[in-house]
């Protein structure tokens, strides 16, 4: 029995392919087993998959109908033979000791689950670029290192919690106890799975090395396309919500968690073309648990998060869209300034298209300073005036 089931979801990354699987071949850690689903590819990666095999015998080739990602990592876990299990996409790679890293970390704490940090690579730019917090587990405090921890630890950060499938490593005994699957048929899977295993396990470890590079901006990928397909988000959350209801900690986070919900929910109606808002509208008015006043106290939302709150009760009355679009885009944009005024202490930097430029603080001929939710603007050191700015209530409610 291999030490690791390497599980790799394939469907038309002819592009990608040969990256990943050099570096997973490549691993320090080569007691594994490498699980290639062919999600019925119609351009080469099939035959690329192929020639890889020929040249290493850890590889395994399933071949099946197309069915998405869901139904291929499930495919993955229903022959996988390893210790642990890894889930690697085919169009990203990990370092040489990805492996090896976790493996150590999730034997050593006798973790059930092991998460590392990643690198976020811009297809677009064709280079890395700073990731979030969220990737780099810095939510995680000093005090989570050299141990293993419990998800009640996490609930103060709960929602910045990272659930991707692919930067951490399983117990396969684990998975199969708690009968993890990911929801087949639906996008934006890995927060239903995590969640469905995340509150069932009291040892959990990380590695803060980043060692998973994760590709974004890739064209072709469903998550960059829109679509009849965003509606999943209304399942997804409900799944989530669902598993988060079952843990003891649910009356402790259950606003944060309606609040970033709520914001993915939104973000994915603006996507969405026009023709389909009104079904999208439909769906989360009659199946969005989100909406179940036997678990959510509105009033507390409308006080806590009025800005979310506003927006997704517009969606649900398919209501006030242009009203909605306008809030959007002056909230994003006064988010916007308030980053540019906050980047340093002494010099405000500004972009507009490809032009780039500059304003020092308290300079002869401008200045312009926050204070107290309200924006100060001296122009010529003569023409003054304020304006009222809640950033406070902004960062508190952006979307």
């Amino acid at each position: 029995m291999a030490k690791i089931s390497v599980i790799v979801p394939v469907y038309n990354v002819e592009k990608y392919i040969k990256q990943s699987l050099d570096s997973i071949i490549n691993q320090t850690l080569n007691d594994i087993e490498i699980i290639c689903v062919n999600d019925g590819s119609t351009d080469s990666s099939r035959e690329i998959l192929e020639q890889y095999k020929q040249k290493d015998s850890r590889i395994i080739i399933i071949d099946k109908k197309n069915g998405g990602l869901s139904s291929a990592r499930n495919a993955g876990m229903e022959v996988a033979k390893g210790e642990f299990i890894s889930f690697i996409d085919s169009d990203d790679w990990v370092k040489e000791d990805f492996l090896e890293k976790l493996y150590n970390n999730i034997t050593t704490y006798n973790s059930d689950i092991s998460i590392c940090a990643v690198n976020q690579y811009d297809e677009t730019k064709q280079d890395f670029i700073s990731p979030d917090k969220y990737f780099t587990l810095e939510y995680f405090d000093k005090s989570f290192d050299n141990r293993a921890f419990s998800y009640t630890d996490t609930k103060e950060f709960l929602m910045n919690v990272c659930v991707m499938a692919w930067n951490k490593l399983y117990r396969r005994s684990f998975l199969e106890s708690t009968q993890a699957r990911f929801p087949d048929g639906l996008i934006f899977e890995d927060g239903p799975f995590f969640f469905s295993i995340f509150f069932k396990t009291q040892k959990v470890s990380i590695v803060r090395d980043r060692m998973y590079n994760y590709r974004i901006n890739r064209n072709g990928s469903i998550v960059q396309k829109g679509g009849i397909q965003f509606f999943d988000i209304i399942d997804v959350v409900n799944m989530m919500l669902i598993s988060l209801k079952n843990s003891p900690i649910f009356n402790e986070v259950k606003y944060e968690f309606f609040h970033r919900k709520a914001d993915d929910i939104i973000y994915r109606y603006e996507l969405i073309g026009l023709k389909l808002k009104n079904k999208f509208s439909k769906k989360l008015k009659k199946e969005s648990l989100l909406l179940d006043e036997n678990i959510f106290d509105f009033a507390q939302i409308n006080e806590k998060f009025p800005i979310t709150y506003r927006n997704f009760i517009s969606i649900k009355h398919k209501t006030g869209i242009l009203s909605f679009y306008w809030r959007k885009f002056v909230i994003r944009f006064m988010y916007k300034v308030m980053q540019v005024l906050y980047t340093e202490e002494n010099i405000y930097y500004f972009k507009f298209w490809d032009l780039k430029f500059r304003l020092k603080k308290r300079a002869n001929l401008y200045d312009i300073w926050y204070e107290n939710d309200r924006i100060y603007v001296v122009l010529f050191m003569k023409i003054k005036f304020n304006f009222k700015f809640e950033y406070s209530k902004l960062e508190k409610n952006r979307l």
